[in-house]
């Protein structure tokens, strides 16, 4: 993508129709060979395997299989905060590593809190691990629960025994933090929790046990994240997610048009304040609105209204964290910024005007992370 941009640039405009459509015809045709190679891929990539403190039960209770990346094998901070708050909320956890290796100080500090961990080659990314995660347990159907995360993401920002409770199994069958209308309606995967009806129905074994194992990443998100909540849906299953796009993008739109943000004149605003502020406030006057920050909610304004799904996570991740509550910030959105989110500075005050969690947690790993970027 980086080297389609590229070409792009230095392209004259009648030449770019065409080098998008042979990008996407060459992206095509990588993702049907990919899919063609998964059939002769094996069934496991596990290369190391080590027993935990804290063991499966023998029938039912609540289990988590999380999934783990990093190039150095290093078990950071806020990886291991999100683990133990998952044990604190009775789930038993088997972690799955993707990673090179896996550091010995990892893997000390993970048996503790853990009852299986194990490093496999990362072939399949996060779905590749969580089936072979979920084939580690003996008989997934007599579970209470399945929670299927990865590290994706920063937090829980919020108690997360608040945030599983209100994913009432009444209501839904499976739950996300999350959801997503790119592509198709689904759930989005680093946060999914299934409860024991969902466990039981054919379909979802079916789903894992015919998953391939995939090395395109655009196809994944096609075949599998997306293909997940269509064929539990269609299967009768209830997918709902416990902070959805419609409720942001709503509200996003209500404050802007409520607050006559595209009848703003720019003479008399100096003052810019975060979007998440703009919900509060309590009259026109108090909103302060810069140009950067106009043209920004005008932008989100014409998308929205339109229809063009956008990434909640990133447009909308001050108004989710602060008016929503959401549990998680995602890493990609701190690490990149893929969309040039303006004010993203201010990331650390929104999540202390809500929140109790360590945002040390945070700064620490972006400080071993980032490269030629500040945050």
């Amino acid at each position: 993508m980086k080297i389609t941009r590229k070409i792009l640039s230095l392209s004259p405009g009648w030449l770019k129709s065409p080098i998008l459509m042979m990008a996407s015809w060459a992206k095509s045709l990588l993702g049907s060979i990919d899919y063609a190679i998964s059939y002769v891929r094996r069934n496991s990539y596990i290369v190391d395997r080590w027993e935990g403190n804290k063991p499966l039960a023998a029938e039912g209770g609540k289990v988590v299989v999380f999934v783990h990346y990093d190039r150095r094998g290093v078990l950071h901070d806020f990886v291991e905060f999100q683990l133990t708050k998952l044990v604190e909320n009775g789930f038993r956890i088997i972690f799955v590593s993707n990673s090179p290796k896996l550091l010995a100080d990892a893997v000390d500090r993970l048996i503790p809190l853990c009852a299986i961990v194990v490093r496999r080659r990362n072939v399949g990314y996060d779905f590749g691990a969580y089936k072979e995660g979920i084939s580690l347990i003996p008989d997934i159907a007599k579970l209470d629960a399945l929670i299927l995360a990865n590290d994706s993401v920063y937090g829980p920002l919020q108690e997360l025994s608040g945030v599983i409770g209100a994913m009432d199994a009444d209501v839904a069958d499976i739950w996300s933090i999350t959801d997503s209308w790119s592509f198709s309606f689904h759930l989005q995967s680093y946060f999914l929790l299934i409860h024991k009806k969902a466990l039981a129905h054919p379909q979802f074994e079916k789903f894992w046990s015919e998953l391939k194992y995939l090395q395109t990443k655009d196809w994944i998100v096609q075949i599998y994240e997306v293909g997940f909540t269509r064929q539990l849906r269609r299967a009768g299953l209830r997918c709902r997610a416990a902070y959805p796009y419609r409720q942001a993008a709503e509200a996003v739109v209500d404050t802007i048009r409520r607050y006559r943000v595209l009848e703003v004149d720019q003479a008399d605003r100096s003052t810019g304040i975060s979007l998440a502020k703009a919900f509060q406030a309590e009259s026109r006057r108090e909103i302060m609105i810069d140009p950067v920050q106009r043209n920004y909610l005008i932008m989100l304004f014409h998308a929205i209204n339109a229809g063009i799904p956008l990434n909640g996570t990133h447009f909308f991740w001050d108004y989710m964290i602060d008016h929503m509550r959401c549990p998680f910030i995602k890493r990609d959105l701190l690490q990149q910024n893929p969309a040039e989110v303006p004010y993203l500075i201010y990331w650390e005050r929104v999540i202390n005007n809500v929140s109790d969690y360590d945002t040390d947690l945070i700064v620490q790993h972006l400080e071993l992370t980032l490269r030629k970027r500040s945050i």
